[in-house]
């Protein structure tokens, strides 16, 4: 039960956060750019773990359909966290979330 609230908690906050967000020069995430680290380390303990990830990429993903906008990787959650998981420890830090962005942004 508790991690149902959680959830819904979190997928209210970042619907209010994303409208605060856009256009703000803050380094929070914006929902035009890709998330930073801290959006995803909501424990803040310098690691993503794979709960924090999929609950973010969950939230992000409610986020983008009840705006009708396209649902980007909604399917291959567990594959993108073992993707940027370089040294595969069960975690993300933040040397390999940079690597991920770099490629990412290498690619485009």
């Amino acid at each position: 039960m508790s991690s149902y609230v959680l959830s819904v908690l979190l997928v209210c906050l970042t619907i209010f956060m994303s409208a605060n967000v856009i256009g703000n020069e803050n380094g929070m995430m914006r929902m035009s750019q890709m998330p930073a680290f801290s959006d995803f380390d909501t424990n803040q303990d310098k690691l993503i773990f794979e709960e924090e990830f999929e609950r973010f990429q969950k939230a992000r993903q409610a986020l983008r359909q009840s705006e009708g906008r396209r649902l980007k990787n909604a399917s291959d959650c567990d594959e993108m966290f073992e993707r940027i998981d370089l040294d595969r420890n069960k975690f993300i830090d933040t040397e390999e979330f940079q690597s991920h962005h770099e490629m990412m942004r290498n690619s485009k």
